[in-house]
């Protein structure tokens, strides 16, 4: 499919199905790996993550990350698989150079799996070069335990022989561990099952990353409450257990590069905003933040299947950055030299926790103060209050300083439940059918010389779009003609509503804003537009006569920006600005679609002297 430039770069986990066949008592996914939908997950699977990344890639973003993970992949039908491995290794292939360019490496399929089938897909594996990251629980005898069948059985002996066929398997691989209380009863033991793996199985341990698990609604009514979420103490405490324990061994490369590699800035969990990067994608085409926020409807970013990328991607943005702001800025990431590494960490586990900062803190105090170069403090005062101001400014709008920089005080009251996910503006707009039309982003273009483009609202798009126009310029706009009948019982009475402001400001009103200033406002009645011909359904104005006779409005440098809507929808704008308060907030600026340009009355005057 053709394509804009790349604009954007996402990590793209794709869930083909949740479905999984074991039955880990402290999944955070709870009730949702049941394998009842496993037969439809199968059936559009590979059409859901090919369809996806052609519409991703025709938005002009490029996943540069593709991996698969669960529930359990390998529950799917082999056939099933290989069709996902060559969709990934094609999607590297076409796109190798612009990988590269943007120092991406991938070229073969990724998959996280639990191991349980891994001996029937070896081959398979082997043929498309997969890289398998492994999931165990350390000690062994908690992998026992704790990863039983969803039948409630043990299957440690087919764990090690496939441990063992991993350790032969010749291309990417790794393993992980998730650790709770329980898993940390015995330390010693935990250290000599990674001796024992490394040595005796004789899977490189250097290979190797262990996560903290989290509490959530999920894996509190499988009964996770009983293996217990480890406190950040705890959790420092057995990485400096680790560190004297292997520090001067064969593992040491482990131990100081992947196993705490999570806790790094490398990792998601230290971006400054989630959202606009990392999103995961199911089989049924629904888009979530990550594998901790599958379920969470204050974690799902929409349906590539029937939403604009656009709209994805701002929502992913909008709700990581509520998630943090529901959090507060916690005082002591105020006062920390490392805020502009760790950036407050995982948005997902503050909301199940309820606190403001990295569960993982102390922890990655320890990691930082053992690798100082790598993660060095704020060097001055100054600095760390730069970085606090940085940070309070970008992800907490409604947080700045007084004249003392060290403190940080509320700047505007706003109420607690805009943040509730109800009261965001895209949720707002989904919920009223008259600013669906409003805000449609396939229902208003502008033909500039017979080149159509689509408008959107400047409150909801994607980055920005300038044009350069002059005199000799044939510019039209195309409405869908059901825009006339929204909010209007009788369309005849309905006009063409333009509005151009030019970014020249002016201050007026009770608020004393700084506005663009008005230029003018035009108004053609609906039965006098006639019909587009560039598509059904659609009516036109031509507006090249009406640039060009206010042409003397236009400023050199300066940009000029037309917005159009209808004029019942206008009239409904303001109205639900009065009836919803939470509406009026984000949306107080002009909501319409919009096209932005220059004029060049110097070019146009170089046409005129040739002719």
């Amino acid at each position: 499919m053709p394509h804009k430039p790349f604009t954007g770069h996402i990590h793209l986990l794709y869930v083909p199905t949740l479905a999984c066949n074991l039955a880990c008592r402290y999944c955070y996914l709870g009730e949702q790996t049941s394998a009842a939908s496993l037969k439809q997950d199968a059936s559009r699977a590979a059409a859901t993550l090919r369809r996806a990344l052609d519409t991703f890639l025709a938005a002009g973003v490029l996943p540069f990350n593709v991996s698969l993970h669960g529930g359990e992949p390998t529950m799917l039908p082999p056939v099933v698989l290989e069709e996902l491995f060559g969709i990934i290794r094609t999607h590297y292939r076409d796109h190798f150079d612009e990988l590269t360019a943007r120092g991406f490496r991938k070229s073969a399929p990724h998959i996280k799996t639990n191991l349980y089938n891994f001996h029937k897909l070896y081959d398979l594996f082997d043929r498309h070069r997969v890289s398998v990251s492994a999931s165990i629980d350390l000690p062994l005898r908690m992998h026992e335990k704790l990863r039983t069948t969803r039948q409630g059985r043990s299957w440690m002996k087919q764990t090690v022989e496939n441990l063992k066929l991993l350790a032969r398997y010749p291309h990417a691989k790794k393993i992980s561990s998730t650790l709770y209380r329980e898993h940390l009863q015995d330390i010693p033991a935990l250290i000599a099952d990674i001796r024992h793996i490394h040595h005796e199985i004789g899977f490189d341990m250097n290979r190797f990353n262990f996560m903290f698990g989290f509490e959530s609604a999920g894996n509190l009514k499988e009964g996770g409450e009983a293996v217990g979420m480890l406190n950040d103490r705890e959790q420092a405490l057995f990485y400096e257990a680790m560190r004297d324990e292997f520090t001067g061994t064969d593992l040491e490369e482990g131990l100081r590069r992947s196993w705490f590699e999570e806790f790094t800035p490398s990792f998601c969990t230290n971006s400054f905003n989630c959202g606009e990067r990392f999103f995961l994608l199911q089989s049924d085409g629904e888009v979530w933040s990550c594998v901790r926020g599958q379920g969470l409807e204050e974690c799902r970013f929409g349906n590539v299947l029937h939403d604009p990328v656009e709209e994805i991607l701002a929502a992913g943005r909008a709700r990581i950055a509520r998630l943090h702001q529901q959090a507060g800025l916690d005082s002591a990431c105020r006062d920390c030299g490392h805020l502009h590494i760790c950036h407050t960490g995982c948005p997902v586990v503050k909301l199940h926790s309820g606190s403001g900062k990295s569960y993982t803190c102390l922890l990655q105090k320890a990691i930082y103060r053992d690798n100082h170069h790598s993660y060095p403090l704020a060097s001055t005062p100054e600095e760390q209050r730069e970085s606090l101001r940085e940070y309070a400014f970008g992800m907490h709008p409604a947080l700045s300083f007084d004249k003392q920089p060290d403190n940080i005080h509320p700047r505007i009251v706003l109420p607690n439940d805009l943040n509730q996910q109800k009261n965001a503006l895209t949720e707002l707009i989904a919920a009223d059918p008259v600013l669906c039309e409003l805000y449609g982003h396939d229902s208003v273009f502008i033909e500039i010389n017979g080149e159509m483009s689509p408008l959107r609202s400047p409150l909801i798009k994607e980055g920005r779009t300038l044009f350069s126009l002059s005199g000799d310029d044939r510019v039209a706009v195309h409405l869908k003609r059901s825009l006339f009948a929204a909010n209007c019982s009788e369309p005849v009475r309905n006009t063409l509503h333009l509005q151009m402001l030019r970014d020249t400001t002016v201050v007026y009103g009770d608020e004393q804003r700084s506005k663009q200033e008005h230029i003018f406002t035009y108004q053609l009645f609906h039965n006098l537009l006639e019909p587009s011909h560039a598509a059904d359904g659609f009516v036109m104005a031509d507006l090249t006569l009406l640039l060009h006779l206010h042409r003397q409005m236009y400023q050199a440098g300066v940009l000029n920006n037309l917005f159009v809507t209808t004029g019942y929808l206008r009239e409904y704008h303001y109205q639900k600005q009065k009836a919803n308060a939470f509406y009026h907030i984000q949306a107080i600026n002009l909501p319409f679609q919009n096209v932005e340009f220059y004029w060049d009355e110097q070019e146009q005057n170089m046409h005129n002297n040739h002719r």
